[in-house]
C-alpha cells in the first residue's frame, strides 16, 4: 500500500470539489437532483415568504433537500466502482446498483414526508 501524504485539508477540499464537478459533468441523475434541489430551495423560499412562515419551517424544507444530493453522490460512486469492478453483467453488480437506487428513492420519500408535514403544520 502506498504511504499516505501528510494531511492537508486544502488538498482534501480540492478532491471533494473535483468529485462534485465530475458528478455534475458525467452523471445525468446527479444533475437532475441538483436542479431539483435549486427548484426546491426557490419553492421553499417563495412559500415561506408568501405564507409569512418563520425561519424554522423554511429551514426544515431546505435542509430536507440536502440528503438528496448526498445520497445521489454516494449512488454515483457505487455505480462507478461497480462498473470498474464488474464490466460484464453480474448479479452482484446489479444488486449493488439497485440498492443504491433504492437509497435514492427512500431519500425522496423522506423529503416528501418532511415537506408534507412542514406545510401541513405551518398552514
Amino acid at each position: 500500500m502506498k504511504k499516505s501524504k501528510k494531511y492537508n485539508p486544502f488538498r482534501n477540499l480540492k478532491h471533494s470539489f473535483d468529485g462534485l464537478m465530475m458528478s455534475l459533468d458525467e452523471d445525468t441523475s446527479f444533475r437532475v437532483s441538483c436542479i431539483q434541489f435549486v427548484f426546491g430551495f426557490i419553492l421553499a423560499t417563495g412559500l415561506a415568504m408568501y405564507f409569512d412562515w418563520g425561519g424554522g419551517t423554511w429551514l426544515i424544507l431546505t435542509a430536507s433537500l440536502f440528503p438528496m444530493i448526498i445520497i445521489e453522490c454516494v449512488n454515483t460512486s457505487i455505480e462507478a466502482v461497480t462498473d470498474k469492478a464488474s464490466p460484464e453483467r453480474s448479479h452482484l453488480a446489479q444488486k449493488a446498483k439497485d440498492i443504491g437506487s433504492a437509497a435514492v428513492l427512500l431519500t425522496r420519500v423522506f423529503i416528501a414526508l418532511c415537506w408534507i408535514t412542514a406545510i401541513v403544520l405551518a398552514v
